[in-house]
């Protein structure tokens, strides 16, 4: 007797259910991603689920957020999980960056091919997708170009169909570069757009991705999403840090560095160092416990 449709239903496993089964290439990678419960995410906060959820109803998503608050991690997960449903057309992940030259040093002067050219830029994404999918899968996925990496600056002239696109560091693309990169998208593809407006290395340029942000809004099948600082996840530090670099706080600029530190030293009352390297001379102080 023959089973039926229900009792042939793929069992859901946890990636802990998967780690002791060998993969060795990218047909065993899918298998394995098809058996993977996605749905064991746990969100952080409501600004984390409502961002998953806008991605899963939209085919474009804009999001943009300070540091550390899980946007990489949802949206790779959000694209694994689409590459798993075996009911969806996406067939590769395809993960964009714009590499914004630093110190005059160019991505063509570095040696390697894209993969090694790119991969400083891409940790990010690597790590996170090895949490959910464990690095041995990933490795069969990027070894199959199901997993690829491709510059912003490589996209003109091409179209990505039943792809699942993620430009991460979208602030760093001018408004030309994102016109160029929302018109590369094909049929039963989709795309999220990510970044954090207040970290752009675009010097008196206006950011793509505020203006497409603004320029976007209502249309249909568009999504926009947003984190705040209040929503991070990352160590509880980074809140503390990232709101000295609002504009109300006020740098004193004829105090030097070495001042600052001997004026929390003696804040602190920090014990007397009994190595023989306290120096005074200079004119810095500490107020010594005694």
């Amino acid at each position: 007797m023959s089973k039926t449709r229900s009792s042939q239903k793929t069992k859901k496993v946890s990636i802990s259910q998967l780690n002791n089964h060998s993969v060795n290439n990218k047909r065993q990678a899918l298998k394995d991603l098809k058996q993977l419960n996605f749905d064991e995410i746990q969100f952080k906060n409501p600004a984390q689920k409502r961002f998953y959820n806008t991605v899963s109803k939209k085919d474009v998503t804009f999001c943009i957020g300070p540091a550390g608050v899980g946007k990489t991690y949802l949206s790779v997960h959000a694209a694994l999980r689409e590459l798993g449903d075996k009911d969806s057309k996406v067939d590769g992940i395809v993960i964009v960056k714009p590499l914004v030259e630093a110190d005059g040093e160019k991505i063509g002067f570095l040696p390697g091919d894209l993969e090694e050219k790119t991969a400083p830029w891409m940790m990010s994404f690597y790590y996170n997708m090895e949490q959910i999918i464990g690095k041995q899968r990933l490795r069969m996925l990027k070894e199959g170009g199901i997993v690829e990496v491709m510059p912003l600056a490589f996209m003109r002239g091409i179209t990505l169909t039943n792809k699942f696109v993620i430009l991460d560091e979208a602030q760093n693309a001018t408004p030309d570069q994102i016109k160029m990169f929302v018109t590369r998208i094909g049929q039963d593809s989709k795309y999220i757009v990510t970044g954090d407006l207040e970290q752009s290395d675009l010097k008196n340029r206006q950011s793509g991705l505020e203006d497409a942000i603004k320029r976007f809004a209502g249309i249909t099948g568009v999504g926009l999403s947003m984190f705040t600082e209040k929503d991070i996840v990352r160590h509880p530090l980074v809140k503390k840090l990232l709101k000295r670099y609002h504009d109300g706080f006020n740098i004193i600029d004829d105090i030097s560095a070495e001042q600052t530190i001997s004026m929390w030293i003696q804040e602190e009352e920090v014990e007397a160092p009994t190595d023989g390297s306290y120096d005074n001379s200079e004119g810095h102080y500490y107020k010594l416990k005694q």
